[in-house]
């Protein structure tokens, strides 16, 4: 079944603003502007809480670090690697989650942002 897209505002009747729940049409629109529901659900779902880019400031040094860490993750996706014993792989990043695979098949374990953040927090 298709999407139907609309760009059409629609404006509640003067008798529907006597109605609380439709006086409230286009309340909160400004919270959808840089992320689309979509969007907000897969983050929700890759179990990344972190907010969009769009909303980081000028925040601590570690938090600029794990944003960098996680550019240079998804800038050398598809790269291929090493493991300790040598064995070949690559990764691709899928939302908030790195997905590895060996020998062209996806390894049934997915590795998310949440984690690498943590992981950054004890490496000293």
């Amino acid at each position: 079944m298709a999407k139907a897209e609309s760009n059409i505002e629609t404006k509640p009747d003067s008798q529907d603003m006597n109605d609380p729940v439709l006086s409230m049409l286009g309340v909160g629109k400004h919270l959808w502007k840089h992320e689309t529901g979509d969007k907000f659900v897969e983050r929700l779902r890759s179990e990344d809480l972190m907010p969009p880019p769009f909303n980081h400031g000028q925040g601590s040094p570690a938090e600029s670090a794990a944003e960098s860490v996680w550019r240079r993750i998804e800038n050398h996706q598809g790269e291929e690697f090493k493991t300790a014993t040598r064995l070949p792989f690559t990764y691709a990043v899928e939302g908030a989650g790195i997905w590895f695979f060996r020998n062209g098949r996806r390894i049934n374990r997915k590795l998310t942002r949440n984690q690498v953040e943590k992981a950054m927090r004890v490496v000293p």
